[in-house]
């Protein structure tokens, strides 16, 4: 028996040769990766605004990362950067799963439907910050004032008033259909003999959605919130069409903080040491996610 799984070791694991075949790929993925985020963490080490060429790039340490961690505009873009990513993944988590639901099901028109409800995810984010800023939340001609105006009531500047508030909607709404589509194919893959089975020891609608299919949907959601995570995380084109960062630091996240160091204020050494701490708080924000996701699933992801 030793003799024998010995041998079906060997078969699975994959030779010299094509081990070596693997290194080629391995090394442009380090190259095109590893090396621009290296060159990043040198350039956090120095000082260098491109406004002040005549100082050069001289050697600072860790001084940008002091000076970032230092200013109140940096907690308070961190906290939206929170707000944001929590809020958007709550929100696209239970539309998908109510949108999967409605649609793992047979009726007239099923294919049409699933589009118009895709559509949203293919849409360009500053075409979609537009279209939500412009057609949709504009208070003087937008389809919002329009209602209110039908309504007898005042117009909202929805941007102004409520921006961060109005980004996570923005956002939900283009990352909603992303999870839509994970959790039905995750719905679709659930065995009618399991649904069956529970059904004939007594189990109702909630009981089977929360016993059965829940615990099946666990790994479909665990893919959904990674990607949701490292994607809404990113945001940034929404927020450059319609606020601004605005107004103040109000509706600004890392990304956009990012750009106006780098892009507004030149500052290369200090938007350098901001991408790097972004690292860490995605990695931070990943970690702690997935503690709790299997805390609360009882260790049934791996």
């Amino acid at each position: 028996m030793k003799t024998d799984s010995k041998l079906a070791r060997g078969a699975l694991e994959p030779s010299s040769g094509a081990r070596g075949l693997l290194w080629p790929g391995i090394i442009m993925v380090g190259i095109i990766t590893q090396l621009p985020f290296l060159y990043t963490i040198y350039l956090s080490l120095h000082d260098w605004n491109l406004m002040r060429p005549d100082l050069g790039v001289t050697f600072a340490g860790l001084s940008n990362f002091g000076q970032i961690l230092s200013e109140p505009a940096f907690w308070e873009v961190l906290k939206n950067t929170f707000f944001l990513t929590v809020f958007c993944l709550l929100l696209c988590l239970a539309a998908g799963m109510g949108l999967a639901l409605l649609l793992n099901r047979d009726f007239f028109g099923k294919g049409i439907i699933r589009t118009l409800f895709v559509s949203p995810f293919f849409i360009m984010p500053a075409v979609s910050g537009i279209v939500w800023k412009t057609v949709i939340l504009n208070p003087n001609f937008g389809f919002s004032a329009y209602i209110t105006g039908k309504l007898g009531l005042p117009a909202i500047d929805w941007l102004g008033k409520y921006p961060l508030e109005t980004i996570i909607i923005v956002v939900a709404w283009q990352w909603i259909p992303f999870f839509m589509l994970v959790l039905l194919a995750g719905l679709q893959s659930v065995s009618p003999d399991l649904m069956e089975a529970s059904m004939l020891d007594g189990a109702n609608r909630f009981q089977q959605f929360f016993n059965v299919t829940i615990p099946h949907l666990l790994r479909y959601i665990e893919v959904a919130l990674l990607l949701g995570l490292i994607f809404i995380m990113q945001t940034f084109g929404e927020i450059y069409v319609t606020t601004s960062g605005g107004p103040g630091y109000s509706s600004t996240n890392l990304p956009f903080y990012l750009y106006r160091l780098g892009f507004q204020s030149w500052d290369v050494g200090g938007a350098s040491a901001l991408g790097v701490l972004i690292v860490i708080i995605m990695t931070i924000f990943m970690t702690i996610l997935f503690k709790i996701m299997r805390k609360t699933f009882g260790g049934e992801l791996s």
